[in-house]
């Protein structure tokens, strides 16, 4: 497999180039090595939502081609063991947003079999239990986005019946929701987040059933998008929808979903070069509309679906080890 490296020559924002040169690295190995881990214990899904909170993550929601979910699962990286607990308390339902700021977790919007959702609700490890906060202040939705920094959370993008690129900030302290500057570029559904050193990196999706490709940066002290440089378009397994994503050892990474038909491959972004490069494709079964989450360096993606086919394994990515098919 080739290693394709996507090189920025010009960072633009509005009014200047954005120019960009592909570059292949025939030579080099592909690095990275996915390891299976303890699957899910509860049911195959796909759309399920995820957070991190206190080196755990927490699993809910989603959709296996019948039933609508809202059980509740732990993930403990070092038992690498799940455990259930207290089930979500809204509609069941898939293609929610889940994040999670230093103390709790929260899960909103999505879509339950019949209407678009905006509740939102907190979880809270210490003691298990859930609690409805204000509703999402924009408009019902699914496939949207959502990522947590310190103890704020912000929700965004997604689809009400058309796309989407509105972004709002939950404020834990005064538990109040608030319209911040809307994404740049291209409104998107099932577009994906990963978040490095208190910024985040946002891209993917569709729009007008047409992959997008601008990729943008998220600084939240000023509240302000920056573009990067673009996905491919180059290679037609980088821009892709329904991707899962993570961030481990302060870079970026996408793994997993649909060009048109299901993919494995994997790509790395440094926010340092502001470049993408092409790291060992995911070893599970190809898939879309997985979840994701990182733990310490490590990234996680897990449940899943391709066609008909729902998911319950889980995989871990070693960014600093090469492929190791005996693992």
């Amino acid at each position: 497999m080739m290693n394709r490296k996507l090189s920025i020559f010009a960072l633009t924002i509005v009014g200047t180039f954005l120019v960009t040169s592909c570059k292949n690295d025939d030579d080099e190995e592909l690095m990275g090595n996915w390891v299976r881990v303890s699957d899910l214990d509860g049911k195959p899904r796909s759309n399920a939502s995820a957070f991190v909170v206190n080196g755990k993550g927490y699993i809910t929601g989603g959709y296996d081609g019948e039933y609508y979910y809202n059980d509740l699962w732990s993930y403990d990286p070092s038992l690498n063991a799940w455990t259930q607990k207290a089930d979500f308390p809204g509609s069941k339902r898939s293609s929610a947003v889940g994040f999670a700021t230093t103390s709790y977790g929260y899960v909103g919007t999505g879509y339950d079999g019949l209407n678009k959702l905006k509740d939102f609700y907190k979880y809270n490890p210490s003691t298990n239990t859930w609690s409805q906060i204000a509703d999402f202040p924009g408009t019902e939705r699914y496939a949207a986005l959502a990522f947590g920094i310190n103890d704020k959370g912000y929700v965004g993008t997604g689809y009400d019946g058309s796309e989407l690129k509105d972004f709002y900030k939950y404020d834990e302290t005064s538990s109040t929701w608030s319209a911040i500057t809307s994404l740049g570029g291209s409104k998107r559904r099932d577009g994906t987040v990963f978040v490095i050193n208190s910024t985040a990196y946002v891209g993917f999706g569709t729009n007008n059933g047409s992959l997008v490709s601008d990729f943008w940066a998220f600084d939240p002290t000023s509240e302000t998008w920056t573009r990067k440089v673009d996905t491919s378009n180059d290679d037609d397994s980088q821009n892709r929808t329904s991707t899962a994503a993570f961030a481990a050892g302060g870079l970026g990474y996408v793994s997993t979903g649909s060009t048109g038909g299901v993919v494995n491959t994997t790509w790395e972004y440094n926010p340092a070069t502001n470049d993408w490069t092409e790291r060992t494709g995911f070893e599970g079964s190809a898939r879309e509309s997985a979840c994701s989450f990182s733990i310490g360096n490590y990234g996680y993606v897990l449940t899943g679906n391709s066609g008909s086919s729902y998911f319950d394994d889980i995989w871990v990515f070693h960014p600093n080890e090469s492929e190791n098919d005996d693992d």
